[in-house]
């Protein structure tokens, strides 16, 4: 799964009303909720593929067990 990250802000129109104003802010609040849920996820299940994983199979590709939660949060 892609995540897509903004790192530019768009200006805020200097004509808009209040009300569009408090849009554009729940429709962010919104999106950054959902992104949230979503990296959640994939750290999840990653959490959950390489705990099932065994011993010699970390070893192959390159990991210890005691590795998985410092991978995992890197996520």
């Amino acid at each position: 799964m892609a995540t897509v990250t903004f790192t530019e802000t768009l200006p805020v129109n200097p004509t808009a009303t209040y009300a569009e104003r408090i849009g554009f802010a729940l429709g962010n609040l919104f999106v950054s909720a959902i992104e949230a849920i979503e990296n959640y996820k994939l750290r999840r299940e990653t959490l959950i593929a390489l705990e099932g994983c065994s011993d010699a199979t970390l070893e192959d590709i390159g990991l210890a067990r005691c590795d998985i939660s410092g991978i995992v949060s890197k996520i």
